[in-house]
């Protein structure tokens, strides 16, 4: 496998350098790595002059993006400028994602055991992402799309311990994605600015093909979480883009479901969330109905209380 390397970073300079000496010690080596600054601002730029100027086991490239355009643009930007390169599968991951030294060798055993047909058939390959020393059972399946039963369900224990196994949604951290399936079901998102970009890229990926897990390839997520950042900006993108996502590939009656059921519990005088979080998740919910995109006015990165 020809595997092309599509890193998005902003503003964490340690991490990324984490990950650049991760992807160098690859025994499947990469083509290259392509490295997208999303304008950080802590001298991610003048690091990467410097790893430019050196030398590496592959193609060194960076993408130096003129504004902050969020993980959705970083992503967005970095895939179309891999499509121009020499390789079949670009891998897209943030800097906070360590794959492990056989990460890309054990995707490329399991692809190589299979048949021309079985090859041709599969448009994305994914690692198994372990957070906290643990298997982060985050990959995704959407159950019953007929009636009011359209739900996500996350993998099981019992799926990680086979040899390989197959997913609907899957996200950025260490994924494999076909150029075939890119060129045929286009890029992310990239007004979506961050969260649920992935979520949707995949389950326009999945037409073009199965995306599998294949557990023996590990990639080591560094996050603390969503949940540990109290209320903030992302929020506001997170409850946005997930209406946007469901109002675009599943049944209406159930995006409006949604809809309605998040609003009450979480918008509304009956929620039991104060004043400003109400006013937040009014404007997500607002947007999401009027199919509003981009970076909002007032929820902007770094807005919090």
């Amino acid at each position: 496998m020809k595997i092309g390397v599509i890193l998005v970073t902003f503003n964490r300079l340690d991490k990324l350098k984490i990950a650049l000496e991760c992807y160098e010690k690859q025994t499947h080596k990469p083509e290259y790595i392509y490295v997208i600054n999303n304008h950080s601002t802590d001298g991610t730029d003048v690091y990467l002059k410097e790893w430019l100027a050196g030398n590496g086991v592959c193609e060194r490239l960076v993408l130096e993006l003129p504004y902050n355009s969020g993980g959705a643009g970083g992503f967005h930007d970095g895939l179309e400028a891999g499509l121009k390169k020499d390789a079949d599968w670009l891998w897209v991951a943030d800097d906070d994602a360590y794959p492990e030294p056989d990460a890309f060798e054990k995707i490329n055993d399991y692809y190589e055991s299979l048949s021309k047909d079985e090859k041709n058939g599969i448009a994305a390959l994914c690692s198994a992402v372990i957070n906290n020393g643990k298997i982060h059972y985050a990959h995704r399946n959407h159950l019953n799309l007929s009636k009011f039963k359209c739900k996500f369900r996350e993998s099981s224990p019992q799926e990680y311990e086979k040899k390989a196994f197959d997913i609907d949604v899957f996200s950025y951290v260490g994924t494999l994605i076909s150029k075939t399936a890119l060129l045929e079901q286009g890029l992310c998102e990239k007004e979506y600015f961050i969260y649920c970009d992935d979520q949707e890229h995949a389950l326009r990926i999945r037409k073009a093909g199965r995306i599998v897990v294949v557990p023996e390839s590990r990639v080591i997520h560094n996050t603390p979480g969503f949940d540990d950042k109290g209320i903030f900006w992302g929020m506001y993108y997170h409850a946005r883009n997930n209406l946007l996502m469901m109002r675009k590939h599943f049944p209406n009656r159930y995006y409006l479901l949604k809809m309605t059921k998040a609003y009450v519990v979480k918008a509304s005088i009956l929620s039991k969330n104060d004043k400003k979080t109400r006013d937040l998740y009014k404007a997500a919910y607002k947007d999401a109905f009027h199919n509003k995109k981009g970076i909002h006015e007032i929820y902007k990165p770094g807005w919090k209380y």
